[in-house]
């Protein structure tokens, strides 16, 4: 049996935002595991540009990088009228998407930018135009790798994160408080964020903490802030499942 890295008493930090940790917090409860919620950014939607329509209805594949690039999407524009090819990065997202647009949309088993791409359908892309639906920044990783097999890509910006108005010394006192080992990330904002938020005579407590994320990436970005690449456990994906497995491993416990 693995040796447990976290004392089972102490609870997990989970940071995913609000209304994408219901199913990993539905999950910790069945298990009994204890964990502090404490999201960081919310999102706003954003007003569709004129010309947005009028890409995603000529585009030869259309990429939605969360649930919120949907929902947003949906409020201001018909989905239905999308012709091209649909591909979700996650499975959440793809259930959405279905949902709106009435079609079968595209999903990778690894729920990450390198599983988008990946994909079969995603490797001859030569002058194909394809269109990423997302927030106010990310996912570049996918633009430029399908820019570097002749993909023409172009944004349709639905919505915006926005840091919620917290107070960095108090977060700080209440993760003491907590006995908090280990935080789950899932986005390099949200690590940067959480390192702007505390105060910086916090971050050695920071850089000591065992940290879940989510692709090589973060870990490097992690790395450059001060983090031991040793403190630092990539979860297989950036699925609920996975971010679970994940902090069963380092509890030492197995689950179903």
């Amino acid at each position: 049996m693995t040796t447990p890295l976290l004392d089972p008493l102490c609870p997990v930090l989970i940071t995913r935002p609000a209304g994408k940790a219901d199913q990993l917090l539905a999950s910790l409860d069945e298990l009994a595991i204890p964990y502090l919620y404490q999201p960081l950014i919310t999102t706003q939607l954003v007003p569709l540009k004129a010309k947005a329509g009028t890409m995603l209805e000529q585009a030869d594949q259309v990429i939605f990088v969360s649930v919120s690039a949907v929902s947003c999407l949906q409020q201001q524009y018909d989905c239905r009228k999308i012709t091209a090819p649909l591909v979700a990065v996650g499975t959440t997202t793809a259930t959405v998407l279905e949902k709106c647009s009435g079609r079968e949309v595209l999903v990778p088993q690894d729920q990450r930018s390198e599983g988008l791409l990946a994909l079969p359908q995603l490797q001859d892309v030569a002058d194909k135009h394809i269109v990423i639906v997302r927030g106010n920044a990310g996912r570049e990783l996918i633009k430029k790798g399908l820019q570097q097999r002749g993909a023409h890509i172009h944004y349709v910006q639905s919505y915006r994160r926005v840091p919620l108005p917290l107070d960095g010394q108090s977060l700080s006192d209440q993760w003491h408080q907590q006995h908090i080992q280990c935080i789950v990330v899932t986005s390099n904002e949200i690590l940067q964020l959480i390192f702007e938020l505390l105060p910086k005579e916090q971050h050695s407590w920071l850089q000591q903490q065992l940290w879940i994320m989510v692709s090589p990436r973060m870990k490097e970005a992690a790395i450059e802030l001060g983090i031991d690449g040793s403190r630092i456990y990539l979860s297989a994906s950036a699925n609920d499942q996975a971010l679970l497995e994940a902090i069963c491993q380092l509890r030492g416990t197995c689950h179903d």
